[in-house]
């Protein structure tokens, strides 16, 4: 079994990949946050500095993913990411926010087989890397994601990802398991589940349907809970052990915010990003987050976050 983490744009960049890797570890595979790729010609080096070499250990598997429906641009594209050294690279057909499917990229290409296979007859032509595809049920209906796969089917694709809704759900409501087990049976490449796997029960009860499916992204559910791979895994960590790797990782991520952003609020506002996630785990009774929500200066900040930590440790020992 092997366990991805998904990419998540503004979130899982190289420096929250890297610390995320060496303070929880147990996920196998990390794919960066997309790159739309442009035309080469007025492409710029700075789309690529979150996948470069020496912004990301080398301990880590770490995928790029490319955003886009122009094949020629994506070899172009992907021509200097394996110049890098990547040996995969993976499609992003899935992405459901409407400033991207409204160009018929993301899920919103999904409604046009035509687009898909011209796509992959130009990109399929290079095979200096491993191209793996991520893609929704759909962008309206499970009819669009059918077609989509019996197109994947005809190409030499190293993987597919799935993620269990539409993209005009974007991620509201539930995934639709009956939905995802259509295109499962269907695809003849190797599939990774994704969607809505927040708890080791939520992972039980999807392995189990599936039984044959070996591997599983986590996205919202890894950030809340960073010891949920850990947890899926087996693998047992003590209490004050999780507290003090959750303090190290909210503080080498606040450090490393502080040092590339000018002034109180923009750090206050990125950190409360952070929190958006992490408060379901470290914070379930809501009682601090909405203290860090006020937030205007960093002293304000660094006084709730500890208080949050040191709460954490005391109820820890009062309750042994």
């Amino acid at each position: 079994m092997k366990l991805a983490l998904a990419p998540i744009q503004g979130m899982t960049i190289a420096h929250y990949r890297n610390l995320y890797a060496d303070i929880f570890g147990s996920i196998d595979k990390y794919y960066a946050p997309f790159i739309a790729t442009t035309n080469p010609i007025k492409a710029s080096t700075s789309l690529f500095r979150d996948i470069l070499p020496e912004s990301n250990s080398s301990t880590i598997n770490i995928v790029p993913q490319l955003l886009s429906n122009n094949g020629s641009d994506f070899r172009s594209f992907a021509s200097t990411i394996v110049n890098m050294g990547y040996k995969e690279i993976n499609w992003n057909i899935g992405c459901p926010y409407p400033m991207v499917t409204k160009k018929k990229k993301g899920s919103g290409i999904l409604p046009y087989p035509d687009m898909i296979k011209e796509f992959l007859d130009e990109v399929c032509l290079d095979k200096s890397y491993n191209l793996t595809v991520k893609m929704r049920l759909g962008l309206n209906n499970l009819d669009e994601g059918i077609k989509a796969i019996e197109l994947l089917n005809d190409y030499p694709l190293k993987g597919v990802i799935i993620h269990g809704r539409t993209g005009i759900q974007k991620y509201e409501g539930s995934v639709d398991l009956d939905s995802f087990e259509v295109l499962y049976s269907s695809c003849k490449h190797e599939i990774t589940y994704n969607g809505d796997i927040f708890s080791y029960a939520d992972f039980k009860n999807i392995s189990e349907r599936f039984p044959t499916i070996n591997n599983f992204m986590l996205g919202r559910g890894a950030l809340r809970d960073p010891f949920l791979a850990s947890t899926i895994k087996g693998i047992s960590i003590p209490t004050v052990e999780k507290i003090v790797k959750l303090r190290d990782f909210h503080d080498g991520i606040y450090k490393h915010y502080k040092n590339i952003l000018s002034g109180d609020k923009h750090l206050c506002d990125k950190m409360k990003e952070f929190w958006m996630y992490m408060s379901f785990h470290i914070d379930p009774s809501g009682k601090f987050i909405k203290k860090v929500k006020k937030c205007r200066t960093n002293k304000a900040y660094l006084d709730i976050t500890n208080q949050i930590f040191d709460s954490m440790l005391k109820e820890l020992y009062l309750t042994r």
